[in-house]
């Protein structure tokens, strides 16, 4: 499946994954932007193939994390603190520090950490803390069982806690 037949099929959960990431938060992007700028920095990439909509998501979670990175560090090269995106990496990892482009990079810094740690690791995180994703699809995006990926959740999750300087 190519990336336009993959978003197309998979608009819907890109909508509602952004939606969840965007829901509480007063962010200069709105949810279809960002489902939209995830789409345009993918569209023109013909090397890529999806077998499912899952993989397809699991992919998603990596640009659209690249992309807020890449918003909060424009942002912070302005200095316009009026535009600043809260970040929020899902109800399971707290919110550190009300979202300036500094923590937005600070948890960028801590998901490339973990990557040099445990790649599979940081898969996981991406999929959970940035798309919002279930564990049932990363297990599915991850060909894992859902016990590995709940383990590995908790992994990441501990990392990123301990990294960040914050506690559950």
């Amino acid at each position: 499946m190519t990336v336009g037949s993959a978003f197309q099929h998979a608009y819907g959960d890109i909508l509602s994954l952004a939606r969840s990431k965007l829901a509480h938060e007063q962010t200069p992007i709105s949810t279809i932007t960002l489902a939209h700028e995830v789409y345009l920095g993918l569209r023109d990439r013909s090397d890529l193939q999806f077998e499912s909509r899952v993989k397809f998501l699991a992919y998603a979670s990596r640009a659209m994390r690249s992309l807020l990175v890449d918003m909060a560090r424009e942002r912070l090269a302005q200095k316009r603190s009026a535009e600043l995106l809260p970040l929020t990496v899902g109800e399971e990892v707290a919110d550190h520090g009300g979202g300036t482009p500094e923590q937005i990079l600070a948890m960028n810094q801590a998901l490339d950490r973990l990557g040099q740690i445990d790649e599979r690791l940081l898969r996981v995180a991406e999929m959970r803390a940035v798309m919002g994703m279930e564990l049932a699809d990363i297990a599915l995006a991850l060909d894992l069982s859902v016990p590995t990926i709940k383990r590995d959740w908790k992994r990441a999750k501990a990392f990123l806690y301990e990294t960040l300087g914050s506690g559950p």
